[in-house]
């Protein structure tokens, strides 16, 4: 049966939510994928649109599908990226299908649109050959969520894979297999997380595919589980030990109160069974009897084969209002716990020109769902369009990172200012109760423009300004004075700036002698880590030193404990760390560093005096990393 889908695909409130609060950096671009792209009659293949840095989705129209039979679909995904500073924001959509006939096709684009203009995907060919194949579900496996799961193969102790005589397939297969949601909590507040892992316990052969993919209406859904990666473990249920494949495990942010029921998955198996004649036959013949069945040596009559659908019972979630009372007047809905931090990229600057304020957000909780804090601006002040950054960990639960936020503005008026106190409210649902946060105020001055633009700033009348141009730099005491004061300031800041290099050279000169030391003790590095950021330090003026250090810092801990840049994070770092024996000091120090690499990159105030300081104690920690890896070997 063919299915057409016409009209607007339903994208759940969160995605949207999701999406149109963080301000995406780049071009919107639409495109989609087909994988394979060549398959026989019975095969199916994945369709995949992808929307990247929207902000403010109204829909997606999907092509027809009235040549194809529809599998399954849609099934959306969505998340973030962030490289060396640029954020990237994606939603994807999926559709499986198969032809009902062969030829070449071509799948016209879906159409999108994003604040009210139209976005339309590349077009993508398909080529159906006129001939079956041995494996016609080959392609789910490219479709996110809807894989054909790694086999799952019983433990050497378990023998409910015989099938006895008088036995009864659907019993047998009831009570050996089962479909169940997981949950760390059945009680939470508004905001706060709640895992949800569904899991496929058996004690059987089986190939199994999810058919009913859950979309969780009602929360904002941080997916903790990779679409094409499956946990296996072994647990026990009602006292018997299970194989267990984690088939879907999501961190859900409910966004409003009440009794929520979450949503059933459904899985398809094709079971196997060995009939108990033939294993009693072969008993201590083969090493592992399905093994040998895979190389098709047991004969079809002693295997039974039975296609199962299950579901997992319903479990439902109370979500409980955030209190009304202490609730603050600022209260946006932020739950977690959290600290706040501010500062102006300059502390001073001229009339005309943009300042900019920049508020950071850290801790934990949910961030993502955060919008930029409300700013009481004072009278005066002239404000633009707020950018927003941030550098999260999706994976750890509840979301931990930190948000960066930039308010560009003008003043039209010199004088000497202090920015007032910015205030936070957040709920903590640990100690069930509201905190505010508050920053320090901010003192910065304005002074006035340059000469040209006090002209310009004079009355409309020609003589005027004539008059006070001349005044000033024809009559020859205005012009000494001028000339003077010029050369003296040019003096002043010729002398502070020799003042500032001698010092920087003395300061990177003991850091070269500090690094001779970790090179020449290190068994294992042989050259230095750091060579590009000493380099750069030397340069007199590299504004990409604190993005250089922070990436050889990086790869240098890639390196020495052989981790991945999908699982670099500070968790993974401290596991690794702890590992090898090295102090919780240790790592901790490593820790602040790399908040400290991270704030002073993403956040431009003027930091140049901090960059000796962050290159030595780089060098320290890795030197103190060195030291630990020697003396682990030696040991």
């Amino acid at each position: 049966m063919a299915f057409l889908i016409k009209g607007w695909v339903k994208i759940p409130g969160i995605i949207f939510f999701l999406l149109s609060s963080v301000i995406a950096v780049g071009q919107i671009k639409f495109s989609a994928t087909l994988n394979p792209s060549v398959i026989s009659r019975n095969e199916v293949t994945t369709i995949r649109f992808v929307l990247e840095n929207a902000g403010e989705i109204q829909g997606i129209t999907p092509p027809s599908f009235k040549n194809f039979v529809l599998i399954s679909g849609p099934v959306q995904e969505s998340g973030m990226t962030n490289i060396n500073g640029t954020v990237t924001n994606y939603l994807a959509i999926s559709f499986v299908f198969k032809t009902k006939k062969p030829g070449k096709f071509i799948i016209p684009g879906a159409v999108a649109i994003v604040a009210g203009k139209n976005y339309k995907s590349n077009p993508v060919n398909l080529t159906v050959k006129n001939e079956l194949s041995a494996n016609p579900n080959s392609g789910l496996s490219q479709s996110p969520y809807l894989g054909i799961y790694p086999e799952a193969r019983p433990a050497n102790t378990f023998k409910d894979y015989i099938f006895k005589t008088g036995e009864d397939v659907a019993t047998k297969v009831e009570k050996n297999m089962q479909l169940r949601l997981e949950v760390n909590k059945k009680t939470c507040y508004v905001g706060e997380p709640v895992i949800a892992a569904y899991k496929l316990y058996t004690r059987l052969k089986s190939e199994s595919k999810l058919t009913k993919n859950p979309s969780f209406n009602g929360f904002s859904v941080i997916d903790l589980q990779a679409p094409d990666v499956t946990e296996s473990a072994i647990e026990k249920l009602n006292g018997r030990d299970y194989n267990v494949y984690t088939i879907r495990k999501a961190q859900l942010y409910p966004l409003q109160d009440g009794n929520i029921e979450l949503e059933i998955a459904e899985v398809e198996n094709n079971v196997q069974f060995i009939r108990e004649a033939y294993a009693n036959k072969n008993v201590g013949q083969f090493a592992d009897i399905f093994e040998d069945f895979a190389n098709a040596s047991v004969p079809p009559e002693a295997v039974i084969d039975q296609t199962v659908f299950l579901k997992n019972k319903p479990v439902n979630i109370i979500v409980r209002p955030l209190p009304a009372a202490g609730k603050p007047a600022g209260f946006k809905g932020a739950v977690g716990d959290f600290k706040i931090e501010s500062g102006l990229e300059h502390n001073q600057f001229s009339v005309g020109k943009t300042g900019k304020l920049i508020v950071m957000l850290s801790g934990s909780g949910n961030l993502q769902l955060v919008n930029p804090p409300q700013i009481n601006w004072p009278v005066g002040y002239e404000i633009f369009d707020v950018k927003t950054s941030d550098i999260l960990s999706l994976t750890s639960v509840p979301v931990s990172g930190k948000k960066i936020f930039e308010y560009p503005f003008t003043i039209d008026s010199p004088g000497r200012y202090i920015f007032p106190a910015i205030s936070f409210d957040y709920f903590d649902p640990v100690a069930h109760r509201y905190k505010t946060l508050q920053t320090n105020p901010i003192d910065f001055s304005v002074s006035r423009e340059v000469i040209a633009k006090v002209l310009e700033s004079m009355p409309d009348t020609t003589s005027y300004k004539n008059a006070a141009f001349k005044k000033i730099f024809y009559e020859r005491t205005w012009l000494v004075v001028i000339i003077a004061l010029i050369f003296l300031a040019g003096l002043f800041f010729y002398l502070r700036y020799e003042r500032r290099r001698q010092k920087k050279n003395e300061d990177l000169a003991r850091s070269r002698q500090s690094m001779e030391a970790i090179v020449e003790s290190s068994s294992n590095n042989q050259s230095n880590p750091l060579a590009e950021s000493e380099k750069c330090l030397g340069d007199d003026d590299c504004a990409r030193f604190y993005g250089v250090l922070l990436g050889e810092i990086k790869q240098f801990l890639s390196s020495k404990f052989n981790i991945s840049s999908e699982d670099f994070n500070n968790k993974k770092i401290a596991e690794k760390m702890d590992a090898r024996n090295i102090s919780n000091e240790t790592v901790l120090s490593l820790q602040q560093l790399l908040h400290e690499l991270e704030w002073q990159l993403y956040t431009p105030f003027e930091r140049n005096e901090k960059m000796i300081d962050l290159y030595t104690r780089s060098h320290e920690i890795l030197q103190m990393i060195n030291t630990y890896d020697a003396r682990s070997v030696n040991l």
